[in-house]
Order: structure tokens, then sequence, then C-alpha cells
């Protein structure tokens, strides 16, 4: 038996091993990739307008630093994650405020990612999670505030590759796609995210990593005190 389809065994006999919630678990972390400094590009898609920033971002791969860097009208805005909690910086009100539990459901930047979607942690955090047929399964853990009754997650090779989210009604409302995984430093790295809103035709943003530097991100950039100034 060649050392490529022992490998392959090995591989196979360690994922049926892991229980659902340890491959979402391994999956998500993989997702994250490694601490890393980089220059993302969102765009924006309506059916009548489309917008596009860049934003410098920082992270360690649980904590992360987004900072506008265009449109000219809007540079200057900082994000910043913190496990639970959620910073925001307004250059025009020149202050920086903590976001509510009540305000996560809310659209960043305008586009179809929500500051929840930001946090990080939720899929594991508010759900519960079964297998079937290869699919991860995530339903609400009783009280969990989330408005969705169910999210499917498609893995492929043990790395996020589709993400379908249902409401309540068991209707499908959103579909995330991750692709061009990069492996960095022993970690991966999607270099490109989709998500459509199909509840909305025509809605879509889609987010691409246009540089990246992996290596450890200065402490500074996880305090609020350097929201405003930049770190």
């Amino acid at each position: 038996m060649g050392r490529m389809a022992f490998a392959l065994l090995v591989f196979a006999a360690l994922a049926l091993a892991q229980s659902p919630s340890e491959k979402l678990k391994l999956a998500l972390d993989r997702l994250r990739g490694p601490a890393h400094q980089g220059v993302y590009e969102l765009r924006v898609e309506r059916p009548s307008s489309v917008r596009t920033y860049r934003l410098r971002v920082y992270t360690d791969g649980h904590r992360a630093h987004l900072r506008v860097l265009e449109p000219r009208s809007e540079a200057g805005q900082a994000f910043l994650s913190l496990g639970e909690d959620l910073y925001l910086y307004d250059p025009r009100l020149g202050r920086t405020l903590r976001l509510p539990p009540t305000g996560r459901g809310e659209r960043f930047l305008g586009s179809d990612l929500t500051y929840q979607d930001l946090m990080g942690r939720d899929l594991e955090a508010l759900f519960q999670v079964a297998e079937v047929q290869g699919v991860l399964v995530l339903t609400p853990r009783p009280g969990a505030p989330t408005p969705y009754g169910k999210v499917e997650v498609y893995l492929r090779e043990g790395l996020v590759e589709r993400i379908l989210y249902h409401d309540q009604r068991n209707q499908a409302v959103r579909e995330l796609k991750l692709s061009a995984y990069q492996r960095l430093d022993g970690a991966y790295l999607p270099r490109e995210m989709e998500l459509r809103d199909l509840q909305n035709p025509g809605y879509r943003s889609l987010l691409r990593v246009l540089e990246v530097q992996v290596g450890p991100v200065p402490e500074r950039c996880f305090n609020p005190l350097y929201l405003e100034r930049g770190c």
C-alpha cells in the first residue's frame, strides 16, 4: 500500500472517530486561519448598486480588529470583536461605542454580513450539532438568541465549503460559500467568501483576501483604546 493511500485511510479513520461537535470545532478553527494582518475587499451588490470597501484586518484567530480604508467617505470606521464584546469607532462621532446584544443582528457596512457573523463562535455557542449523511446539522440550544431554526454545514476534507441557514419555518434564507483555501503557517484561510440573501434576489456580498501577512499581531490591536488611533 502506497504512502498516499495509507495517509488517506488514516485521515478517514480520524474523521470517523470525531463527534459532530468535534468536527464543527475543528472546521471553524481552520476557517479562522492563523494569526495575521491583511487587506480584504468587501463588495456589496444590490439590484441597483454596487459598493466596494477595502478593510485592514488584524486577527489572532479569536479576536479581530477591522478598519475601513476605502471608500474615503467611510474611512476610519473601526470594529473590534473580543469574544462576546463588540466595539465600534465612528470618526464622525469621534466616539467608541460598545454594541448592545440587541444590535448584533444589524448589517455590517450595509452588507449581508451581520455583526453577529463577526463574533465568530456563534455556531458552536448557540447550536447543538448532529450529523446527517455527512452534513453537520445545527439546531438552536434552548433559549439561544438566534433567528435561525436550523443551520447546515457542508464540509470537504474537514474544511467548511458551504453553510446554509434556515428560518424557523425551515426555509433556506442565507447561503455562505467559501473557496480558494490557502494553507498558511500550518493553518488554512479561505481567500474568497460569497454570502447570498436567498429571500432577496440580487443581494450578495463578496469578501476577498487581497493581501495577507502571517504572524503575531500586536496586543494593542485588541484594545478598544486603539480603535480611534489605529494600531
